[in-house]
């Protein structure tokens, strides 16, 4: 698994704002991330969500579910978990938790980690399933 390389770009080039994975009614159809890779580039500029959903990714969920989110022995691949997944599904998965045969994965509605980020940690795993973010 490679590291995943991000270079942020802040400020009025990506329109980016604290809480940018929030969007209005007007663009429900829009994804909730903004990302910008050209052939030639190094890196990808991402918006600020994804940048702070990859954060949190790393540092509560790559443990189980790998780096990259493409799961390991005894998590799933979310990339592929997530495929017609709607943001509440994903939302009540993350308060409840999930008990199954072969995994299990604790709530996180109340881990300050984690519950905070669940707008950025939806649209960095979105961009991540979308296949946008470099590997």
């Amino acid at each position: 698994m490679g590291s995943v390389r991000f270079v942020v770009a802040f400020g009025a080039a990506l329109g980016c704002q604290t809480g940018a994975a929030q969007s209005s009614s007007a663009d429900a159809a829009a994804p909730p991330y903004r990302v910008e890779c050209g052939s030639d580039a190094a890196g990808c500029p991402v918006d600020l969500a994804i940048y702070i959903g990859w954060r949190v990714f790393q540092a509560q969920c790559a443990t189980c579910h790998a780096a990259d989110a493409r799961g390991s022995s005894f998590a799933p691949d979310l990339t592929e978990r997530m495929h017609g997944m709607e943001q509440r599904e994903f939302f009540a998965a993350l308060d409840k938790g999930y008990l199954g045969p072969r995994s299990t994965m604790p709530p996180r509605g109340r881990d300050p980690g984690v519950a905070p980020y669940y707008d950025e940690l939806w649209a960095y795993l979105v961009a991540r399933r979308e296949g946008v973010l470099p590997d």
